[in-house]
């Protein structure tokens, strides 16, 4: 296939019947990881055909795809045809980071590479994910724009990652997370549970200096979830985008958190100030505000309360009663108005407008009404790509 324009990434429907509707088709590289996982549980069963990797974790209804053969992802590209791509495998383990830096540049680096390239052939949206330990945390808030100071070669590795999807796919997104937690597989799939081992271990003393910013799984799932809506909508997200929770805390307010929850004592605990052996960004905080705007959402709605959370996640892996944590977000109502404005904003046809009279409640509509709206108007949205792009034939899918 020939090279492609300057316009990059953006995908094609023209290969697609007209009477047919077009459900936008997502790749999810690392779909068996801690955050993939919950990227396909959001994903599977809306409004998307969601296809999801993996590599060598084996699970119900993923598709087994080695990253490192370039003839591999490219068997993904002609049979599936993905819309977009949210590449969420990589090598942090710090141990195989620090002691096989080339296994990790392998697929920190190298699968990165390929799959921009592959992005940028095909024409598809690509969401890269990447890290705060880009960033030496001298200077908190990090803007999206902050020149990257990488302490550890996974911080060096992401960076590079970022600039090759900035030079190889520009219209392509990086969303940069802190330390992530959630639904586990085993307690050291997350450095936040893995605490828990320590603790049981008799642990003595737990660092109290670096300010981390702990982030749910289904919290990020949801963010991409929503930029996924949000790009396929009609506005297109590029660039280089930052999410984490808000609840400040260091491993020793962690430790004592897990304490809390499983109801061991941890008063002879030492909440220590010595200097890490490693060099660590003593405070890597985000600054969320550009995709909160460009989402139109408010944050306290994607960010579930941290014990809360991780409450259910240690008490579901060990099989003990606990209730789910409850996303603020089904449950909010705004204004009609309000809610009015953002249809507008996608270029809503005037039978949206007339279906949202119908759902008014008290002057307010429920989120979830307003979430289906929106999901109506991407699908009318794809429609009208599929129309434009008919009688084109630069678009090609092999």
């Amino acid at each position: 296939m020939g090279a492609s324009s300057g316009r990059d990434c953006w995908p094609c429907f023209a290969a697609f019947p007209r009477a047919e509707k077009r459900r936008a088709r997502i790749l999810v590289t690392g779909a068996s990881g801690l955050l993939g996982r919950q990227i396909m549980k959001e994903l599977q069963g809306g409004n998307w055909d969601v296809r999801g990797l993996y590599s060598s974790r084996a699970s119900e209804h993923l598709v087994k795809c080695d990253l490192m053969q370039l003839e591999q992802i490219e068997q993904q590209f002609t049979e599936f045809a993905p819309d977009a791509v949210i590449h969420a495998a990589a090598e942090r383990r710090p141990d195989v980071v620090f002691k096989q830096p080339n296994v990790a540049r392998s697929l920190n680096i190298d699968v990165t590479l390929n799959l921009a390239n592959a992005c940028h052939n095909h024409k598809t949206w690509m969401i890269f994910m990447s890290t705060d330990y880009i960033f030496d945390g001298e200077k908190p808030p990090y803007a999206v724009d902050a020149i990257p100071n990488p302490l550890s070669t996974y911080g060096e590795q992401k960076v590079a990652g970022e600039g090759i999807c900035s030079e190889k796919c520009p219209n392509s997104a990086v969303l940069r997370v802190p330390l992530l937690y959630g639904p586990i597989e085993y307690l050291k799939e997350s450095g936040v549970t893995a605490m828990y081992m320590e603790l049981e271990k008799g642990i003595q003393k737990a660092d109290h200096v670096q300010k981390r910013y702990p982030t749910y799984t289904p919290d990020v799932a949801r963010i991409i979830k929503k930029m996924l809506e949000v790009h396929f909508a009609g506005k297109p997200l590029g660039g280089i985008f930052h999410w984490q929770g808000n609840e400040c805390l260091t491993k020793y307010d962690m430790v004592q958190t897990i304490a809390s929850i499983m109801e061991v004592d941890a008063s002879k605990i030492e909440a220590s100030k010595a200097k890490s052996k490693f060099p660590v960004p003593p405070d890597s905080r985000l600054d969320c505000s550009k995709l909160e705007k460009m989402l139109d959402i408010a944050a306290a709605d994607f960010r579930t309360p941290f014990r809360e959370s991780l409450e259910y996640c240690l008490k579901t892996f060990m099989h003990l009663d606990v209730s789910p944590p409850s996303p603020k977000l089904l449950h909010r109502k705004i204004s009609k108005a309000h809610a009015q404005q953002l249809l507008q904003d996608m270029g809503a046809h005037h039978r949206l407008s007339a279906t949202l009279d119908k759902m008014d409640k008290d002057g307010d509509i429920s989120h979830s009404d307003l979430e289906a709206l929106l999901h109506s108007q991407m699908s009318d949205h794809l429609e009208a790509l599929i129309d434009t792009n008919s009688n084109e034939s630069q678009c090609s899918w092999a």
